[in-house]
């Protein structure tokens, strides 16, 4: 068991390394450095890995059949436009399958794994997985150059059936994974970490609108999970167990 942990904890550090050299490389340089240009998909890579690699067993193929069921509709919307619009990947994120990079299955397998930690409503989570699009997709669209769209929009050139496509592809997902989450403290916080990357990445380069949502997200997190952790002391704590179900629904 020892063993085990220590690899875990190998694995966040190495993690940790990625986010903090990403952050520094995309604020100062502009994107890392010619010849590690390997970091930007590894980042998420190594991010899905580490999430699937230490999840509770009865959640390794939700997530990964979540993962599949994104990178497949990122398929769909690159041949066909919908449902998020005409856009094309570049080389940024390599390697591709059907002109789209695999690490993006790991994007959504990450986000999906994160948001259903925290909702269990499908229009819910749903919304939660726009809301952090539109802090990731001004940047990834824009100065991190990870693709590029046909048609621009209002919201940092982002076209609305974007956010649109997103919330359809998100609602279906977590509408046929009804089952609730097994606990999962490092998807939590894997995903919060991302959320981090990108906000803090979008204050500094002067996208403060998708930086103020983000921050609005972190907060949210937060607050969230102060709310459910006092609900969980007080039902492990109650005097009165027969009341439970009556709090529950009242």
């Amino acid at each position: 068991m020892k063993g085990v942990e220590a690899v875990r904890y190998s694995c966040i550090a190495f993690y940790a390394l990625l986010w903090f050299g990403g952050v520094q490389a995309y604020i100062f340089a502009g994107g890392p450095p010619e010849g590690l240009e390997w970091t930007a998909p590894l980042f998420l890579a190594f991010a899905a890995v580490l999430l699937v690699g230490f999840a509770p067993r009865t959640e390794r193929m939700v997530l990964l059949l979540a993962g599949l069921a994104g990178f497949g509709a990122e398929i769909l919307g690159v041949h066909t436009g919908f449902p998020f619009g005409h856009y094309e990947y570049t080389a940024v994120l390599f390697p591709k399958f059907f002109g789209v990079p695999f690490v993006l299955a790991a994007a959504w397998l990450l986000l999906f794994a994160y948001v259903r930690q925290m909702v269990r409503s499908p229009w819910g989570a749903a919304l939660w997985m726009t809301a952090i699009d539109l802090v990731i997709d001004p940047l990834a669209a824009n100065s991190l150059g990870f693709w590029r769209w046909e048609a621009g929009g209002i919201y940092y050139d982002v076209p609305w059936t974007n956010f649109a496509g997103w919330f359809l592809v998100s609602l279906v997902i977590f509408a046929c994974a009804r089952r609730p989450a097994a606990p999962d403290p490092q998807a939590r916080r894997l995903g919060l970490s991302i959320i981090l990357f990108f906000t803090v990445i979008a204050l500094a380069t002067g996208l403060p609108l998708a930086g103020a949502i983000g921050v609005g997200l972190v907060l949210v997190h937060v607050a969230w999970r102060r709310l459910l952790r006092e609900r969980e002391a007080s039902s492990v704590f109650d005097p009165f167990p027969g009341n439970r179900r009556l709090r529950r629904h009242g």
